[in-house]
Formats: C-alpha cells, sequence, structure tokens
C-alpha cells in the first residue's frame, strides 16, 4: 500500500435468475449483505463490498438476475448487470449445474465474451447432485468451454469458495486504488429496505406483485446505541392491505419481528423497528403491531 492506496481487483458476480448469486456473495463476504428468497429476480439492484487480505483488496458486486441473450429481459435490470461487466476486471458467471444445460451455458458464456473482461464459469449448487451425475455434467462443460477457467462450487455449502477466492489473489492482476469505504449497514437506506422487502417477500401471497415499494422514512442512532427504524410499504392497491397485514395483525408483525430479528443477528446491534403500510392512492397509513 502506498500514498493511502491498495492493490485492488474489481470482481462482478453475475448470471440468471435463481443461480444463487446473492447466496454466493454473502459466502464469500462471510456477512449478509444481499438478500435470498426463493422468489426470482430478489436482487434489484447492484450491490458491493470488499474482501481485505493482508494489503489486498477484492471488490465483489452482487447483480440482479438476467437471462443476457433475451431480448424481453427487464431493462433496468439488465441495465444494472451489464455496467457493473464492464466496470469490472473480472466476471464470476454462474450457473445452476442442477437445471442449466450445456446449450444455457454455452449461449450465455458466448454473450459475455464480448465484454472483453476475463469471464470464469462457476458451476453452482454442486451439493443438489450425487456424484455420477456431478462428473458428468462437469466434463461436458469443459469439454464445451475448454477455453475457460471453471470452478465447481457451492455459494450455500461453501464448498469450492476459499479456492476460487485463492485463485484471485494468486493468478489476477490487482491495480493500485483508494480503499473501498464499505458503509454503515446500520442507518444505510438499501440495506434497510432490503432486509424488510425479503421479510415481505417470504410472507405474502403469491398474487400480491413482488414490485412493492419500500421508502425508509427515518433512521435514528440512540444514546444506546441502538438504531430506530421507520419503513414505509408502498402498495398500489388497498385490497392488498388486509392481506399484508393478516389476521389480527399477526402477519405484519411478523414481517416486523423477522426483519428485525435479522439486523440484530448480522449487525449485533438493538433495532427499534417501525413498518407502515402506504397506498399509492390515497397516501393512507396504518402502523403495525410488531415493533419491538
Amino acid at each position: 500500500m502506498s500514498n493511502n492506496k491498495i492493490k485492488t481487483l474489481k470482481v462482478g458476480i453475475l448470471g440468471e435468475p435463481n443461480t444463487g448469486k446473492s447466496t454466493l456473495f454473502n459466502t464469500l463476504m462471510n456477512k449478509k449483505y444481499s438478500i435470498v428468497t426463493r422468489k426470482a429476480q430478489t436482487t434489484i439492484k447492484k450491490n458491493s463490498a470488499v474482501l481485505v487480505n493482508k494489503n489486498k483488496q477484492i471488490i465483489f458486486t452482487d447483480t440482479p438476475g438476467v437471462i443476457a441473450y433475451k431480448k424481453n429481459t427487464n431493462r433496468a435490470m439488465f441495465k444494472e448487470a451489464s455496467n457493473v461487466a464492464f466496470e469490472v476486471d473480472v466476471i464470476l458467471l454462474l450457473f445452476n449445474i442442477k437445471k442449466d444445460n450445456i446449450e444455457k451455458i454455452r449461449a450465455t458464456a458466448k454473450f459475455y465474451d464480448k465484454h472483453e473482461v476475463e469471464v470464469i464459469i462457476l458451476l453452482n449448487k454442486i451439493d443438489l447432485l450425487n456424484a455420477e451425475t456431478f462428473y458428468k455434467k462437469v466434463s461436458l462443460v469443459k469439454s464445451e468451454l475448454e477455453n475457460k477457467i471453471l470452478f465447481s462450487i457451492s455459494g450455500k455449502k461453501n464448498i469450492g469458495v476459499d479456492q476460487l477466492i485463492n485463485y484471485l489473489n494468486k493468478n489476477k492482476n490487482f491495480v493500485n486504488e483508494k480503499p473501498f469505504f464499505q458503509k454503515d449497514l446500520s442507518t444505510d437506506v438499501n440495506y434497510l429496505t432490503e432486509i424488510v422487502r425479503e421479510k415481505v417477500l417470504e410472507n405474502i401471497h403469491d398474487e400480491i406483485p413482488f414490485n412493492l415499494k419500500f421508502n425508509l422514512d427515518k433512521v435514528n442512532t440512540n444514546k444506546d446505541k441502538s438504531v430506530t427504524v421507520h419503513i414505509s410499504i408502498h402498495i398500489k392497491k388497498f385490497s392488498y392491505k388486509p392481506i399484508i397485514i393478516g389476521k389480527k395483525g399477526e402477519n405484519i408483525k411478523k414481517i416486523s419481528i423477522l426483519a428485525r430479528k435479522d439486523l440484530e443477528e448480522t449487525l449485533k446491534k438493538k433495532f427499534h423497528l417501525f413498518l407502515y403500510l402506504k397506498t399509492l392512492k390515497n397516501n393512507s397509513k396504518m402502523q403495525n403491531k410488531g415493533k419491538k
């Protein structure tokens, strides 16, 4: 490190929806930075965090899941992901080894070749395959993409992730840049609203659109170092309100408790969380009863 600079490598994590990008991102950081749900395209904005090892830093960026070679991809998400491909030194291109066939893997890899950035193929979710199927699939991909570096990993089970980090540290060209400034997550707008969004997505019916809007109305750090957070959930139809609130307020209370516990466990701080529902038509609001 010289002149307040550190050897730096920028790495983008890209791939289709539900390939495990955010799970891998959290495993790489050994901390929850991105939300993860069973629903496709949970990640809607890029998210960066830094891994520091002695005199080096690797800045990893998680991205929305997009089907790169198809025209009907969400434009905003596609722009968010494709911009990252031009900003980084290395692309980690994730595939779901259990579901993705060789044609999809070949087409996606070919699409990213035009970015003139090194692409490393990651065959994720290897923990879901038996040994015979695993070896057959990996051998097939290696034969089709023999000019690519390939790692077989499980982001969820933390298999092969250390080997990937070691490879990047030993084989990639790091350049001197300023140290990455990691925001204080306990007061970060995107992080706080994303944690609440994760719990909402996990606890609402499929008939409610997943593109609900979340707004951080107020956040304060108290004298005892606890954090008080007020977040509004914006809904388009008044009929969604009783579904999200639940019988006698049980569902919104559950969402609030789960979000608060997640924040406290991850950030090691006490949180006081207040959630509000607002309909876009009349801007009415209702405070939940789940404050703890």
